[in-house]
């Protein structure tokens, strides 16, 4: 039986470009493979950042940028309440000082008013008739005591009250018994608006005076007349 020459020869042909065909795209994909792994290996071992990640955290942060003329007059804002404030207080620091400085001043004069000495006042007669009355003094030399109060004045007789505190520093001041060792007994109207009169005494009452007082506008009370007392009637 004779054979088929032409009929076995195409079907080789056949296989063989179907074989070159299958070589040229195995080598193809393995190429492409080949420049895949290379590209990775190449960002891992060069340190190359992830894209995407990098992308993710520029979303995420916030934007602090800010123009150069808002940060500029923000500065300028600042700096000046800052100068505002400073003046402030430095005003503030200087009315203070000031108001210190003349409270100081008054309790100076009355705290610096050293007490009156009996010994050097002029015994006088008295012309009470109060047989209670041992002596009386005066002395020209006895001045007003000092005063904080301002305006026109009003003589107060409630204790605690700034008036009845001078009027007491009066007495002590008039008598030379300190307050601390001082009882006050009374203290009343003189006769008149700008005149008082008060009775005191030592707390052993050793010492009993029944002191005057009269009013000298913005200088405080001034002692008039003391008289030294028998008992505390």
């Amino acid at each position: 039986m004779p054979k088929d020459y032409n009929s076995f020869g195409g079907s080789r042909s056949s296989q063989r470009a179907k074989r070159r065909k299958t070589n040229i795209i195995l080598n193809s994909l393995i190429i492409i493979v080949i420049v895949l792994i290379l590209v990775v290996g190449g960002k891992i071992f060069l340190g190359g950042k992830d894209p995407v990640k990098e992308q993710g955290a520029s979303q995420h942060e916030p934007k602090t940028t800010e123009p150069s003329g808002s940060k500029s007059d923000n500065s300028s804002q600042n700096n000046s309440e800052e100068a505002n404030d400073d003046q402030s207080n430095t005003d503030e620091s200087g009315d203070q000082n000031t108001d210190s400085s003349d409270k100081n001043s008054q309790q100076d004069t009355q705290e610096e008013q050293p007490a009156a000495d009996l010994g050097k006042a002029n015994e006088v007669p008295d012309d009470s008739n109060d047989p209670n009355v041992s002596k009386t003094y005066e002395n020209p030399d006895w001045s007003p005591v000092g005063t904080s109060q301002s305006g026109e004045h009003v003589s107060s007789y409630d204790e605690g009250t700034p008036d009845w505190n001078e009027k007491v520093k009066a007495l002590s001041y008039a008598t030379g018994i300190p307050q601390d060792n001082m009882t006050v007994w009374f203290i009343g109207n003189g006769g008149s608006p700008d005149s008082s009169v008060g009775t005191v005494a030592s707390k052993d009452q050793t010492q009993k005076y029944r002191v005057f007082l009269q009013w000298v506008d913005g200088e405080g009370w001034k002692p008039t007349k003391v008289q030294e007392l028998k008992s505390l009637q």
